[in-house]
């Protein structure tokens, strides 16, 4: 591998991981599975990029001058005899610094095998949890597994386990997913349906694949921190995206408790886990209780489009080669031709002495070429000779979609024509029918009159037999109209006492995480504690890394306030009798 094959890969990643992210942050009010779409989209093709550079045609873009060609050493040393050379300086030896590529190569590898061990671990570990768990037998928990498992593509082939070491549910696995639990979690029935449709959602949107697939471009592109915000993204959007398909199952704010119920530190296992990191806490509340988020449509034009854009700037960033110009072999400078020898003197009679030999001519020796440090600056501005192209692949891809716009004004003026006549059509039958009705009036008046007063007789007979019966039914029904809004209030002061206990429990929450920040923060003993229990599971965490935890507890902690303030308000509108 060369030093420009990893800049193009740097500087390539980076692109198609900035375009997915972008288009996600412009899809922002669509749903949170259209946004996940979009990234996975940034992350097949940046696990494409290597493929694509190194066996695919490229895409040659001009993007920087040809250098100056170098004069030619051998030019300095042309007419110098032997006697001369021996007296020249040994030329230096060359080193390491030179050519930096074998450190770079060592350093990428070396970031490889820690980040892919990681990966490795991680599998490694879920793994093991799984032998180690055991089927679960509780009724409440299989009946809640059979009402939400239909959603998946596969629903018989989802296990169902209970496992000792695993600290909160997650799901993992691809052709056979199992769902893990925790003991406490099983000894909870009540929060199984939550917990259980939340899971199922990720086995049906494919979400452990995505993960996994986001963590080997990580691994692969460790050096770039786009594809780490990227790899990020995907997580919170698919927990997202699983939390509103959940929560159409369950009551929101019963989901919203079980969420708050789970809010600890995530591990680094690669699974699917419904327990919240305390920095997407509070955006994951108000997600599921806000019922605007909740309703959003999926697959709309606007999130094609951004699909399609995606993939569009994608692939020719993937494919594109920066090369110099062509250089003018005029410009070419040419190296001075070594002097002819002199000829020997003619001798001046046959008897004369033989002329010594002509001397030699001088030596044309070529001394080697000092390695030149690779320049990085034409791989840098060939970068930025890529983004000019954007807007023209845009427009390409808006061109493509003016022709289904033309159509549609098409069909809707044809509808509008469509329209205006069935609307004389309509007016045409009126008129027929009201001349039917006069011509009837006209000829059998004086049978609808026999017959009218006929049926008023009947009704008044009728009236006279049952009217004891109306009158208990009347009573009967004004009792329960009476009723009725009493049993609405006690069922909606009832619903809004649960919104207030799910505030007040948010509220306790968000003072046990600033508590547990402040704690974080000020207390280094605490913090070793913490320190050491995650060396007991496996996982490294420094000082730093725990106070900067800390700031996202707070951050939390304020999310979940403002949750428990807009269900208070719910609550405060439901006993007021408002929708």
């Amino acid at each position: 591998m060369e030093l420009s094959f990893f800049a193009e890969m740097a500087w390539k990643s980076a692109l198609i991981s900035g375009a997915a992210l972008a288009f996600a942050m412009l899809l922002r009010s669509r749903a949170a599975a259209d946004r996940a779409m979009v990234l996975r989209i940034g992350v097949a093709m940046l696990l494409a990029l290597p493929l694509i550079v190194l066996f695919l045609p490229a895409l040659e873009i001009v993007a920087f001058a040809a250098p100056a060609a170098p004069a030619l050493p051998s030019a300095a040393y042309a007419g110098l005899s032997l006697a001369d050379l021996g007296t020249l300086p040994p030329a230096a030896e060359p080193t390491i610094w030179d050519d930096p590529t074998p450190l770079i190569v060592l350093a990428y590898l070396g970031g490889l095998v820690m980040v892919g061990g990681r990966l490795v671990a991680g599998l490694f570990m879920l793994h093991r949890w799984t032998r180690a768990a055991r089927d679960v037998t509780c009724p409440e928990w299989q009946a809640a597994l059979d009402r939400v498992r239909w959603s998946a593509g596969d629903p018989e082939s989802i296990r169902l386990m209970v496992s000792d070491l695993v600290k909160s549910p997650l799901s993992w696995g691809w052709l056979r997913p199992v769902i893990l639990i925790d003991p406490d979690t099983l000894d909870e029935p009540e929060d199984a349906e939550a917990i259980l449709a939340h899971e199922v959602a990720h086995i049906a949107r494919r979400d452990w694949l995505s993960l996994m697939l986001a963590r080997v471009a990580a691994t692969l592109f460790w050096f770039n921190p786009l594809v780490w915000l990227l790899e990020r993204e995907i997580v919170q959007q698919a927990e997202e995206a699983a939390d509103l398909e959940a929560a159409q199952r369950v009551d929101p704010a019963r989901y919203a408790e079980t969420l708050l119920s789970w809010a600890r530190f995530n591990g680094m296992v690669p699974a699917n886990s419904i327990a919240p990191t305390s920095s997407a806490l509070g955006r994951r509340v108000r997600a599921v209780l806000d019922r605007s988020t909740r309703e959003r449509p999926t697959g709309s034009v606007w999130t094609r489009i951004a699909m399609l854009l995606c993939l569009g700037i994608a692939a020719p960033v993937a494919a594109a080669k920066l090369v110099a110009a062509a250089q003018d072999p005029a410009a070419v400078p040419e190296a001075p031709a070594a002097p002819a020898a002199p000829s020997a003197p003619s001798a001046p009679d046959p008897v004369a002495p033989p002329a010594p030999p002509a001397p030699p001519a001088p030596l044309d020796i070529e001394l080697p070429a000092i390695p030149e440090v690779p320049d990085m600056t034409p791989a840098i501005e060939g970068a930025l000779a890529v983004l000019p192209q954007v807007p023209r692949i845009v427009a390409s891809a808006t061109a493509s979609v003016e022709p289904s716009l033309r159509l549609a004004q098409v069909e809707m003026r044809r509808a509008g024509r469509s329209h205006a006549e069935i609307d004389e059509a309509m007016r045409e039958a009126r008129r027929e029918i009201t001349r039917a009705q006069a011509e009837a009036r006209r000829t059998r008046d004086r049978e609808v009159a026999e017959a009218m007063r006929e049926a008023r007789r009947e009704i008044a007979q009728a009236h006279r037999v049952r009217r004891v019966e109306v009158a208990a039914a009347m009573r009967e029904a004004q009792r329960a109209i009476a009723a009725v809004p009493r049993t609405v209030a006690v069922s909606m002061a009832s619903a809004a006492t649960g919104m207030e206990r799910g505030a007040a429990g948010m509220e306790r929450g968000a003072d046990q995480m600033e508590r547990t920040a402040h704690r974080l923060e000020s207390d280094p003993a605490y913090r070793e504690e913490q320190i050491r229990r995650a060396r007991e599971q496996g996982e490294t965490v420094t000082h730093e890394q725990l106070i900067d935890a800390a700031d996202d507890m707070r951050d939390g902690a304020e999310g979940m306030r403002e949750g428990a303030r807009e269900m208070r308000e719910s609550a405060a509108r439901m006993r007021r009798g408002e929708s």
